[in-house]
């Protein structure tokens, strides 16, 4: 079986490798060490012209959408990940496309079955064999119950599972090689962008979790009649079948029809974004893919939110530090704004939050002269956001998906009524929850938190310590010092200590031989005879002296620190 795994690996592999190569990318396969690793890797084809004359943007959503679902899937969660990429790649990634060709439907029966280990005919009276919608991971049938409820079936492809594991397999492989083989993918922790994919991915696959979530929303809702949410039928649900409520209603990218129907597209956008704040500023749980396919709006006026795969959590400190996030915003401070970037994201030791907050103070400089309901929430975030990847912040996922949740929300908005902003609603939210915050209700909370985390600490302490003194007991007391450019420093002080020493060996030879010659020179003239003849220990010394000079001459010259 680790056989059949490691060759299904390799061919896909070759496959990833040539499209690499093949949309310009191939440089890169270089510097992970890739190329020295695998020999398939190595031949792979050359660039294509045509698609070298595309902006590096464009060729890797290419590239993306030609590999297949999971790096569709990577493509966008990073375009969620304004921290992490430059801005150009970032929007490009919005485009990501994820059609494919429906199942036949004698497949999609054949799966069903299986998977609710029942006849069709016994559970459902009809099923549409025709498919109401197609992606890479499922597909969505329509279908009526005995009872004549009408349902829609979610069925995920054959097969999707293994191929985006074995995906996200080599993901981690790259990941791997990239941190260990580049400076920039230790200091965007590539690896931790791929397990958060793989999280993702493997929460999507499971529609069991769908459906939990689905439940989820439905109870975080259940005093509001203006909202629905689709119930699930349990009995129908398996980690691969998804069965839940049919939902009819008029979807919110068609503001005329909606209009044509008596709906109010302005009423439509209050509520839509009273919906969202609800569920980020109160529930915790929010609608992490609003986009027009998955909202619409029944006859009788009340909002439907739909596929519940994808969603965003954020609770606690976490969220309070959003709001402060928010309330920079709003009143354009940019020291509150850099405050709330330190404290919500990962800081670099070299941060230079001077410079940090000079470009936040500039970027808010555009919004200076603009009226406070005429500011785009989501662009501004997704501004902000972006200086994080120039000044190396590394910002929490939750942060990054309800930014690019706010921005896309915001073009839903803007369709339904353009005058109308997300700002504007967002303050009463924001300050009612900083009332909230320092109530005492909330105070009491946060001091019993603290009161459990520091009685935690105590009880903890004394093993602590025990556990610090026994290791310095064994092995004393190690102490490490950090300095950048000390070995530098040693090797210039090695070079300086080697070209004296060589100076004084060098002159004190130059000493010996001019005393020698000198002294050879008046024996010469008083005898007629060379001294060095007559004393031989005196020649045999400074033969020895030679190449002692010599061999500490070698000895510098190889250790390279003359």
């Amino acid at each position: 079986m680790k056989q059949i795994t490691r060759y299904r690996h390799l061919v896909r592999y070759r496959r990833i490798a040539n499209s690499v190569v093949k949309h310009g990318f191939g440089h890169l396969l270089a510097q992970i060490g890739l190329s020295k690793l695998l020999p398939s890797v190595r031949r792979a084809r050359k660039e294509e012209p045509e698609l070298l004359s595309f902006s590096r943007s464009r060729r890797l959503r290419l590239l993306l959408e030609e590999l297949g679902p999971t790096f569709v899937k990577f493509g966008q969660l990073i375009s969620t990940r304004p921290d992490l990429l430059p801005r150009d790649i970032v929007e490009e990634m919005s485009h990501l496309q994820d059609n494919v060709p429906a199942l036949p439907y004698t497949e999609a029966e054949t799966i069903l079955e299986r998977e609710l280990k029942r006849p069709l005919p016994e559970i459902f009276c009809h099923i549409e064999p025709q498919a109401h919608a197609a992606a890479s991971v499922a597909q969505v049938h329509r279908a009526t119950l005995h009872n004549g409820e009408q349902v829609v079936i979610k069925i995920r492809r054959p097969g999707i599972v293994e191929q985006m594991n074995t995906d996200l397999e080599i993901l981690l492989d790259m990941a791997k090689l990239t941190e260990r083989h580049t400076s920039w993918g230790r200091v965007y922790r590539v690896r931790e962008v791929i397990l958060e994919l793989q999280r993702a991915v493997r929460e999507e696959l499971d529609f069991l979790t769908e459906a939990e979530n689905a439940d989820q929303f439905r109870a975080n809702f259940n005093a509001r009649h203006d909202i629905v949410i689709p119930r699930i039928y349990w009995d129908y649900t398996t980690s691969a079948v998804l069965t839940m409520e049919m939902m009819y209603g008029t979807k919110l990218n068609e503001p005329a029809v909606l209009a044509a129907a008596g709906h109010d597209p302005s009423l439509i956008a209050r509520l839509l974004i009273d919906a969202t704040y609800l569920q980020i500023f109160r529930h915790g749980l929010f609608h992490a893919d609003p986009h027009p396919g998955n909202l619409a709006v029944s006859a009788d006026g009340r909002l439907i939110f739909m596929d519940f795969g994808i969603v965003g959590r954020i609770k606690g400190e976490r969220r309070r530090q959003f709001i402060l996030f928010l309330l920079g915003m709003v009143s354009r401070s940019s020291r509150q704004i850099v405050r709330s970037l330190s404290d919500m994201g990962m800081l670099s030791h070299r941060l230079d939050r001077k410079a940090l907050r000079r470009d936040v103070e500039h970027l808010m400089d555009k919004y200076l002269d603009v009226p406070l309901h005429k500011i785009q929430l989501g662009k501004a975030v997704r501004e902000i956001f972006s200086l994080s990847f120039e000044h190396n912040i590394r910002i929490p996922s939750e942060f990054t998906m309800l930014g690019k949740t706010i921005m896309t929300l915001e073009g839903v908005i803007e369709k339904l009524d353009a005058e109308l902003k997300l700002i504007e609603l967002l303050k009463p939210y924001a300050s009612r929850l900083l009332r909230e915050r320092y109530s005492p209700l909330s105070l009491k909370e946060t001091i019993s938190e603290q009161f459990f985390e520091v009685h935690d600490f105590l009880i903890s302490l004394p093993r602590r310590l025990s556990e610090v003194f026994d290791r310095f007991e064994a092995d004393g007391l190690p102490v490490q010092l950090s300095y950048p450019d000390l070995d530098k420093a040693f090797n210039h002080i090695d070079r300086m200590g080697n070209r004296i020493t060589f100076s004084i060996v060098l002159l004190s030879f130059s000493i010996i031989m001019a005393g020698l010659i000198i002294g050879s020179g008046l024996a010469a003239s008083v005898t007629g005879e060379l001294m060095l003849w007559r004393l031989p220990v005196l020649e045999i010394g400074f033969i020895i002296a030679g190449f002692m000079v010599v061999w500490l001459l070698l000895a510098i010259l190889r250790s390279g620190r003359l």
